[in-house]
């Protein structure tokens, strides 16, 4: 990991940043048309799952690789189903995501490849927030 990571607002205040992020990351769906948003939240799970490939293509193993990769393509299949067939499946795939970044978490002493500690609860924030904001909006405007 590059030094110059842990001088970053994210890595400081993990906690406020995600909560940030992740209101950002929401309130478009309180403003887009039905099926922009669920395009939106498709696209967005897809690119989160995605940075955990590039995690590991940066610091880890073939086999980390390899996990990593097809991790990222079930969350993409994922915000693909949501999508097109049942939009409860994007929040739900939002809060399986949290489970994710939590079974990276050192502590939990599973072999995944490794990533900065503070993003751990920096991204698990922003997932909880999207999925639940989510489910809010998309139950206001009857989608799901």
């Amino acid at each position: 990991m590059s030094t110059h990571s842990h001088d970053s607002a994210f890595s400081k205040r993990p906690i406020l940043t995600g909560v940030a992020v992740g209101i950002g990351s929401l309130l478009p769906h309180a403003f887009l048309p039905p099926q922009a948003s669920l395009a939106f939240a498709a696209i967005l799970i897809a690119l989160i799952a995605g940075i955990y490939f590039g995690f590991a293509v940066m610091n880890g193993s073939p086999r980390d690789q390899m996990v990593e990769f097809n991790i990222t393509g079930l969350f993409a299949t994922a915000g693909l189903l949501g999508l097109l067939y049942w939009p409860v499946v994007l929040p739900l795939a939002y809060f399986a995501h949290a489970c994710w970044d939590l079974a990276h978490h050192n502590r939990a002493h599973l072999p995944l490849v490794a990533i900065p500690r503070w993003y751990v609860p920096w991204c698990v924030v922003i997932d909880v927030i999207v999925g639940t904001g989510l489910l809010v909006i998309w139950r206001s405007h009857g989608l799901i």
